[in-house]
């Protein structure tokens, strides 16, 4: 049996014969024009856009039939990108101004918006990539009288897993056909919308399997378990059958009663989940899942639906304003904007050249540079929070005390000049995110001028290890199990125990179930996940010892390696939960595939 390894992107295990589902070649056509012509291929593009809109609305109604208007907001954020100012503009320009065909044109604006995007270090930001590749995919193909493959169905009799080098937004809402039991991509991360929408329609999916297609053989069968983000390949019939029970088994728990209120570890430890949050409509399901509140909304989605502008003070304040008005009587934890390097606003702030944007200005260097944009958005929060006392302000990228005075400066003047204006803010808890490992090491001295600590670990690793996930060549090296990830989480919780304020976890790594078992034993009681992952993660804690987890993080913390540490404490995780096939472990090693070896060691 073949392993690949690639990242969970859903719940569930599913067993079906393989089928490749290859994208259509995009053709562009590259020809010049006449000046009299001009008005003919603006026409072809208007009248294009007008049909894509028809067919978006369509793939949004049906997601809402489906899904729930939350999951048609997908669809939404397309629209958004169709009617997008700049697309448009820039378009019409290259028609204009160049003579060339509307679709070298499109073709030619939608590169430079790909190319910006593939330069930015967030993951989240980057994967809307794949979204604006969608539409213009659908435009040209209008453009082209193509027909619309979405509009079919597939003659499935057998069950079926889908392989693909990569899928779309649109692709997925299509795939929701009898006998399709799981998805695996080459391409495509945890933050797609592709992702998400196989979370909500049930589908397991496993996306980022290097060499899928060239290992995969169309027609046998495939495992595709998305609890452990793995693709398995010649599965004989005994290990089909067990993977096939182990579906079963994890569906009728997926309808089980979802644990809601208060939640307590066996031995009376208070723990709080609350969720990760990208888009306002979200907010709509936490209830359903157990969420305790936010602890994580991110706000650069504000200028994704502005095609990279800055959104003034109002439209913040519109966000907000959806965001919180679905009341779950807990926080909601507003991140301040995380833009920087190539992640920039293209309105009034200057893009400027960094050679290594991720090292740059970027998130509160960046807003204390643009106080204009820093300042909008804290008015509108603020704004928000003087209308319901829920709201927490959480500054991203603090590397010391010195910058963490400046800011919590910056911000009280703000509330200031609001004061003046006759707007009574209530008192907003400010919190400062662990994400870089200056920060932790001097945790106890932040802890001492904050309100609350959030730690991040997806960047605290990323630094600590000077690993880039984002790059298929090193990301194995990505380790929460590192001994020196441990111990700069642990330093952050103990110094905000010390100080006697909160201390939150956001990052992935409390998505995971060992990795919020991990968690727990270094102290962590309050925890921030991925929506789809809070009633596993509620469950979990529910089953566990905070004690005894502190007993054996503190045991398996003196191993020499993370693959140590992390097998160790996957050993006792799988005799409590036993209904846990394994989970995902970034520092699993390059994928095991025909012609691939281990890491070469230089002797």
């Amino acid at each position: 049996m073949i392993t690949l390894q690639g990242i969970g992107s859903s719940s569930g295990i599913a067993v079906g014969q393989a089928l490749s589902v290859g994208r259509h070649e995009l053709h562009v056509p590259r020809y010049r024009i006449r000046a009299e012509e001009i008005p003919r291929e603006l026409r072809r593009f208007w009248a294009a856009r007008r049909q894509a809109r028809e067919e978006i609305q369509t793939l949004r109604d049906n997601a809402a039939r489906k899904l729930g208007s939350k999951y048609a907001g997908i669809f939404d954020a397309h629209l958004l990108i169709l009617e997008d100012r700049k697309l448009g503009r820039e378009t019409v320009q290259r028609v204009r101004h160049r003579r060339h065909n509307v679709e070298w044109s499109l073709a030619a604006t939608v590169n430079s918006l790909l190319t910006t995007l593939d330069a930015v270090e967030d993951p989240y930001l980057r994967e809307r990539g794949g979204d604006i590749v969608d539409v213009h995919e659908r435009l040209q193909r209008i453009l082209a009288g193509a027909t619309n493959r979405h509009a079919g169905r597939l003659d499935l009799t057998e069950d079926t897993v889908i392989l693909a080098h990569s899928l779309s937004p649109s692709d997925a809402i299509w795939l929701n056909q009898p006998r399709i039991v799981g998805i695996a991509t080459e391409k495509g991360g945890p933050t797609s919308h592709t992702a998400i929408l196989a979370a909500a329609l049930g589908i397991p999916a496993v996306l980022g399997v290097d060499r899928l297609l060239e290992t995969a053989v169309e027609g046998e069968a495939v495992v595709v378990d998305s609890q452990a983000g793995a693709v398995l390949l010649q599965a004989g019939e005994t290990a089909q059958e067990e993977f096939r029970a182990l579906g079963v088994d994890l569906r009728r728990r997926a309808t089980r009663a979802v644990l809601r209120g208060p939640l307590h570890t066996t031995d009376g430890v208070e723990v709080q989940v609350a969720a990760n949050l990208e888009f306002p409509e979200e907010m709509a399901a936490l209830e359903r899942v157990g969420a305790q509140g936010v602890g994580l909304f991110r706000t650069e989605f504000l200028w994704l639906a502005r095609g990279g502008s800055a959104p003034d003070e109002d439209e913040h304040l519109e966000a907000y304003r959806r965001l919180l008005s679905i009341d779950l009587q807990a926080p909601v934890v507003i991140r301040t904007l995380d833009l920087g390097g190539e992640k920039l606003p293209s309105g009034d702030a200057r893009r400027e050249e960094e050679p290594n944007p991720v090292m740059g200005l970027r998130a509160v260097r960046y807003c204390m540079a643009h106080p204009g944009i820093f300042r909008a958005q804290l008015r509108a929060v603020f704004r928000a929070a003087a209308e319901t006392n829920r709201v927490w302000i959480m500054v991203p990228m603090i590397s010391g005390l010195e910058e963490w005075r400046a800011v919590r400066r910056f911000v009280e003047r703000v509330r200031d000049e609001l004061a003046r204006e006759g707007v009574i803010v209530p008192q907003v808890p400010l919190g400062c995110m662990i994400e870089v490992p200056s920060a932790a090491l001097v945790a106890d001295r932040l802890a001492r001028e904050a309100d609350f600590l959030s730690i991040g670990s997806n960047d605290l690793i990323q630094y600590a290890l000077a690993v880039d996930r984002g790059n298929s060549r090193v990301a194995y090296l990505h380790d929460p199990w590192h001994p020196a990830v441990l111990r700069l989480i642990r330093m952050a919780v103990d110094a905000g125990r010390a100080a006697g304020i909160p201390v939150t976890f956001c990052g992935e790594m409390s998505s995971d179930p060992l990795g919020a078992l991990t968690l727990l034993g270094l102290g962590v009681t309050r925890f921030s996940c991925t929506p789809s992952q809070i009633a596993t993660v509620r469950e979990t804690v529910a089953a566990a010892s905070a004690r005894r987890w502190a007993e054996l993080v503190e045991e398996a913390s003196s191993l020499p390696t993370g693959r140590e540490i992390h097998d160790r404490l996957d050993a006792e995780a799988s005799r409590l939960l036993p209904w846990r096939p394994g989970g995902a472990r970034a520092a699993a090693g390059p994928p095991e595939v025909p012609g691939s070896g281990p890491v070469p060691v230089p002797s």
